[in-house]
């Protein structure tokens, strides 16, 4: 699954920045949008992924302190 994601963020960045200005200074902030909203809806899905699998579920503390009295 990391290879995937990796390949696909590859891919949006080579797209995003090969397009060559003569003036360096001279932004695509349209560009730069659309690779943050890429960027931020894969962080999304993954914190939604790691949610659902169930891995970040607090410990539960158990009363154990008072069953050893």
């Amino acid at each position: 699954m990391s290879q995937l994601t990796e390949l696909v963020l590859l891919t949006v960045f080579l797209a995003l920045f090969s397009q060559a200005e003569a003036n360096p200074f001279v932004y695509n902030y349209e560009a730069l949008r659309i690779g943050g909203l890429v960027f931020t809806g894969i962080l999304v899905a993954g914190g939604v992924g790691i949610l659902c699998r169930g891995q970040c579920k607090p410990k539960r503390k158990h009363d154990e302190d008072a069953s050893k009295i």
